[in-house]
């Protein structure tokens, strides 16, 4: 093993092992942040992987989630892989189907909003939400689609959602300190911040207390008209006194003078979080390009693992021809992966090595038994492994020429004189061609 390599599972399993005490402490976008680096470093640490995808499950992101555990389970095929098991149980919960449409009516959500359509956009995702309760980023959105029309208590009940299942994710904690702000409750805490978007039905047991009316006797109620009267003189006093009225006016446009600071101050905020929702659409572009990368990564590598595993099993078990031929289809300089050049080299040795040399030996059987055209079949695969094999094609070219078909016996002869002018089959060429 390189010393490079032995540095890199170091590194990986570092991040790793940070990345497992943030997702204890609930910080699953920092820990994130961490096992991505960690399968940068060492792309087989199936640890890392199968913690990556636990936590896009756990944040409703099913289709991310059975990806990961997919690659896990093909890159590695330790015993101790435990991605197989999360695979199969994922599959056999009865809210399966739904999980994948919450993640739908999400993208069409999405597409809602780049195209200006909010009222629809946060029907899709209030039923995106309702089919999987742990959808983070359903939830994201129509909390920043509520906050644009300014309902931030609904906003912050789903913002406290997704901060109990990730407490660090930057948006969600600027987005809450927003509502904080704006619902006038910026200095209570969690606790109370609980009660503030409870959204409890009235249970059995809570009490509602009647109102309680105070009977009064004849001189209370002469003795709180006169006090009645008195305030309405003085107040009438009030309303008409010039001075008393500057001073109003003035409190009044200090007031309007006031308001409309703070509305201007909410419109720079939303314009900050439409712009963040940008920013938000951007990043998902972004991340959606490189997940379709990644699954057609995947795809070819799938793909190019299972032709290689069936060529060797093919050839060992006596398909020769059949193993052959998908060795000479396969493209082989597509191929980088490590554990791909391992099969590689493997069913090289295999068809290069002994499988030209059979498939001749096929050939020539074929034509002793009267079989002319499996003869040349066997005889052509044979040369499109080893093209520049003279015994293979000096057999094709008397095979052409005993079928009269000179024309493409006579180019093969003189390949064979041309290239190995030395051998007997060189000389053997000349007799056939005549000269």
């Amino acid at each position: 093993m390189e010393v490079y390599e032995i540095e890199n599972r170091k590194y990986s399993n570092q991040c790793f092992n940070k990345a497992l005490k943030l997702a204890y402490d609930r910080k699953l976008y920092e820990a994130t942040i961490f096992l991505k680096k960690s399968l940068l470093f060492y792309k087989y640490n199936y640890h890392a992987r199968n913690l990556l995808a636990l936590i896009f499950y756990e944040e409703g992101q099913i289709g991310e989630a059975i990806m990961q555990w997919i690659i896990s389970r093909d890159l590695t095929k330790s015993d101790n892989n435990i991605a197989r098991v999360y695979i199969e149980r994922v599959q056999a919960e009865k809210d399966f189907e739904d999980q994948f449409e919450s993640v739908h009516m999400y993208n069409d959500a999405l597409s809602d909003v780049k195209m200006q359509r909010y009222d629809l956009a946060m029907v899709k995702l209030y039923k995106s939400i309702e089919k999987n309760e742990n959808n983070c980023k359903a939830m994201t959105l129509l909390s920043i689609l509520l906050l644009m029309i300014k309902d931030h208590i609904k906003a912050g009940t789903f913002l406290r959602r997704i901060q109990k299942i990730d407490i660090s994710n930057p948006l969600v904690n600027d987005l809450m300190d927003y509502t904080f702000k704006n619902t006038k409750k910026g200095e209570l805490r969690e606790k109370k911040l609980e009660n503030v978007y409870s959204i409890r039905k009235i249970e059995a047991d809570d009490a509602i207390l009647p109102r309680v009316y105070v009977h009064l006797n004849n001189n209370q109620k002469i003795v709180f008209v006169v006090i009645g009267m008195i305030l309405g003189i003085m107040s009438y006093l009030m309303i008409f006194n010039s001075n008393a009225s500057r001073a109003n006016t003035n409190s009044l446009t200090y007031e309007v003078t006031k308001f409309a600071d703070l509305v201007n101050d909410q419109n720079k905020i939303i314009r900050d979080i439409t712009i963040e929702n940008e920013k938000l659409k951007e990043d998902y572009e972004t991340t959606s390009i490189r997940l379709r990368a990644y699954e057609e990564q995947n795809r070819l590598f799938t793909s190019q693992y299972e032709t290689l595993n069936s060529i060797i099993s093919d050839f060992d078990n006596g398909y020769i021809s059949r193993a052959a031929r998908a060795y000479v289809e396969l493209d082989k300089e597509s191929i980088t992966d490590d554990t791909l050049i391992i099969l590689l080299n493997n069913a090289r040795s295999r068809i290069e090595g002994i499988g030209a040399k059979r498939l001749c030996e096929l050939g020539t059987e074929s034509w002793n038994a009267g079989n002319t055209q499996a003869a040349i079949s066997y005889y052509q695969l044979s040369l499109s492994i080893n093209p520049d094999d003279p015994e293979t094609m000096y057999l094709l070219a008397r095979l052409y020429q005993r079928l009269n078909r000179n024309s493409e016996a006579n180019p093969i002869f003189d390949k064979i004189i041309s290239n190995h002018p030395e051998s007997n089959y060189a000389k053997r060429a000349r007799e056939a061609r005549g000269y």
